[in-house]
């Protein structure tokens, strides 16, 4: 019913005292919405889903949208792209550092980064 960009926009829908909500992430969703609302309640009425069907034959009086704040929860987006850069030290660096074991950890760090420099 609607094209794919309006769809991204819909949060999600519920029915509360007989009205279908329509809720929308950004106002262009809510305003394309707006601006076809009369062929959505008529589309609605001329097909009703199967679910429906065994339900109350009206089973909202009115249609309503808004726009919420709060972000779209969706698994693919979640996904956390990690960034590898490549290590432009080759390890060769100075170090005056007299606490023995902040000493330790950078050579420990400066023998990585030149184990990976050589790889």
């Amino acid at each position: 019913m609607f094209t794919p960009p309006v769809q991204k926009m819909i949060n999600f829908i519920y029915i509360k005292n007989r009205t279908l909500f329509f809720v929308f992430n950004h106002p262009v969703g809510k305003q394309e919405f707006d601006n076809n609302i009369q062929s959505i309640k008529s589309a609605l009425k001329f097909y009703m889903p199967q679910e429906c069907k065994e339900c109350d034959e009206n089973l909202f009086d009115d249609i309503k949208a808004f726009v919420t704040h709060s972000p779209k929860k969706n698994k693919e987006e979640s996904t956390e792209i990690k960034q590898v850069y490549k290590e432009r030290s080759t390890g060769n660096f100075d170090i005056n550092i007299h606490d023995e074991k902040l000493n330790s950890l950078i050579h420990t760090i400066q023998n990585i980064i030149k184990n990976r420099h050589d790889a």
